[in-house]
């Protein structure tokens, strides 16, 4: 990513390590990514300004997310993930239909005043009965039920922020039914590098598997009025989300298919094949994109700065290993 001179300075390797290995690593980020623009850079120094500590960097890019990624429903553009100043992120729009899956956290749906009633009926209805969340047909109750909890759901989402996902069929092989029966809130946590579930030791978070489709995300752009939104699909950059050890920018592959690598956090080796990510434009959630429900409740193996590191260099060994990518990143020491 092309920095501005201010920022170049503290993206140094030398300049972040006495900041902590997760600044280290955050930063690391900045200096490997391909895929943001120089227009988009640009705009980004440009609003982080100048700063002279890490912790300065780091309020101020939650800012830039604040104002042009997490943005609210009623916010007259899209994140700017979608818009054309993100145009080399962007992937392929019209490729062939598929069925995305995400992980998605209900802790805190539990924890609203307004919103805990039903969701607590809900999952007392649906979590040791739930083939029913599958099926089309239910009783008018039952379906009153779950149409009444994703309705409460997305009124609680009240930005419009890309929607981190991956591809149903890099887990056992497109079976759904089949990765139901697998341990998949740890399985998901762990390929997709989601280091910050759960939060709290000793509570188990309840979590939800969706599914949705490529083609409801197209649809759900091409509803969008006067959001500036010109892509459907984009890989994550750094840009896209808060600074993070977890996060590692991939390389940028020519031909719109340049999908994002998730960290996953369960593995020893270097990585042979990688678990695609990509930010999808925000789709309001049916209840049929329920496939199941879980808990996570036990943490991931990167439990301190030597570990998440150590992932983190085994990842970019991979990234390496990628046909011309040899150049990429760096392994740091």
């Amino acid at each position: 990513m092309n920095l501005g001179t201010h920022l170049q300075p503290l993206a140094s390797d030398a300049a972040a390590s006495p900041a902590g290995t997760a600044m280290r690593c955050a930063v690391a980020n900045f200096r490997w990514e391909q895929a943001v623009s120089d227009v988009r850079a640009d705009e980004y120094n440009t609003y982080v300004g100048d700063v002279t500590q890490h912790k300065d960097w780091k309020a101020e890019h939650n800012s830039y997310l604040d104002s042009f990624v997490h943005v609210a429903k009623d916010h007259p553009r899209s994140a700017e993930s979608f818009m054309a100043v993100n145009g080399q992120a962007h992937l392929i729009e019209h490729q062939d239909n598929a069925i995305l899956l995400r992980l998605e956290s209900l802790g805190r749906l539990f924890e609203h005043s307004l919103v805990s009633p039903i969701a607590n009926a809900f999952w007392d209805r649906f979590y040791n009965s739930q083939k029913d969340l599958r099926k089309d047909n239910l009783s008018d109750d039952s379906e009153v039920l779950r149409t009444d909890f994703v309705e409460q759901w997305n009124t609680q989402r009240i930005q419009a922020r890309p929607m981190f996902a991956t591809f149903l069929n890099n887990f056992e092989g497109g079976n759904l039914e089949k990765l139901i029966k697998s341990d998949w809130p740890h399985i998901l946590r762990d390929r997709l590098g989601l280091t910050h579930w759960p939060s709290t030791t000793g509570k188990p978070l309840p979590v939800a598997l969706m599914c949705y489709t490529l083609d409801e995300v197209r649809q759900a752009r091409a509803m969008a009025t006067k959001k500036g939104a010109v892509a459907s699909f984009a890989r994550p950059t750094v840009l896209d989300g808060e600074m993070s050890a977890a996060f590692i920018p991939a390389p940028l592959l020519p031909g719109g298919k340049s999908y994002g690598h998730t960290l996953d956090l369960a593995s020893t080796e270097v990585p042979a094949i990688f678990s695609p990510e990509l930010l999808t434009f925000p789709i309001e959630y049916q209840p049929r994109h329920i496939k199941a429900l879980g808990f996570i409740s036990h943490p991931h193996a990167l439990q301190n700065d030597e570990d998440i590191l150590a992932a983190r260099n085994r990842h970019v060994q991979g990234l390496q290993c990628l046909p011309d990518c040899g150049t990429f990143g760096e392994v740091l020491a």
